[in-house]
């Protein structure tokens, strides 16, 4: 066979060239006898040609190695990169819902301010219109006065009674005297305050003599034609304790207008025994 690294001929069993002393593998190669006759393998630097190809690729692959190991052991691999991109689109991530979570504050604080803003106009609106109201209402009363004076005019007053009444007593007591478009036996509503509800209520009167018998009362109405004025008094007829209060006469014309007198107190002193 042939001795890959000087290219003499040596004997199939010999393990070192005893030429260049270089290791001698087996191979497959033919003897030389066997082999065509041609030209001698020239070699390079004293070194076989096939030697020389595996040096290259020897060298190569340690070039490759190299250029793998400095990839590896660089500082900016792919992996690091990417974590890298990873962190810095994080940090912006975060910065910008930051920045939303600012503007959302902000917001929010200004439409708390224009909420507010609103609900003092809401709150002036509503003053201001409940002093138009009163203002109104005021109007109204006044005018529904004047309305009444001219349909109503109380030309006598009630009169305060000068002393307590006597229990059982029959005397005159209150007259009212108006003029105006009034229905003698509708016009007229006596009317007794009553402290327990805290309002005034009618007195009723039944009877042909309209009578009152639980305060011991009548009602006398009458219409003058020739001055055309309209009187009513309330007539003391055994009077009874339970009329102790304060009264007062409401006026009322066909056309609904009302007109209240003033009022009087009325105190009932108990009978003497014997």
């Amino acid at each position: 066979m042939i001795c890959l690294n000087c290219g003499k001929h040596v004997d199939d069993d010999v393990r070192v060239c005893p030429f260049c002393g270089s290791a001698i593998e087996a191979t497959d190669t033919m003897p030389l006898d066997d082999a065509e006759e041609g030209p001698i393998p020239v070699t390079l630097n004293g070194r076989h040609p096939a030697a020389e190809t595996r040096t290259a690729t020897a060298d190569a692959g340690a070039a490759r190695g190299f250029e793998s190991e400095r990839r590896k052991n660089s500082f900016f691999t792919p992996a690091f990169v990417l974590s890298l991109f990873s962190f810095v689109l994080s940090l912006l991530s975060l910065l910008m819902i930051m920045s939303l979570r600012g503007g959302v504050a902000e917001l929010s604080k200004a439409m708390t301010e224009s909420l507010g803003a609103v609900n003092t106009a809401v709150s002036t609106a509503n003053d201001r219109l409940d002093q138009l109201d009163t203002t109104l209402a005021g109007v109204q009363t006044e005018a529904y006065n004047q309305v009444a004076s001219q349909s109503i005019s109380i030309t006598k007053d009630i009169t305060p009674l000068a002393g307590p009444v006597d229990e059982g007593r029959y005397n005159q007591m209150f007259i009212v005297r108006a003029k105006g478009n009034l229905n003698v036996d509708t016009a007229f509503d006596w009317q007794r305050y009553n402290a327990d509800t805290g309002g005034w209520v009618s007195i009723v009167f039944t009877g042909d003599a309209t009578t009152n018998e639980q305060y011991g009362l009548r009602l006398e109405n009458q219409f003058n034609q020739a001055d055309r004025e309209y009187t009513t008094i309330l007539w003391a007829q055994g009077i009874t304790p339970e009329a102790a209060g304060t009264y007062r006469c409401v006026i009322t014309d066909d056309g609904g207008i009302v007109k209240t007198s003033s009022e009087a107190i009325v105190e009932v002193r108990a009978a003497e025994e014997g």
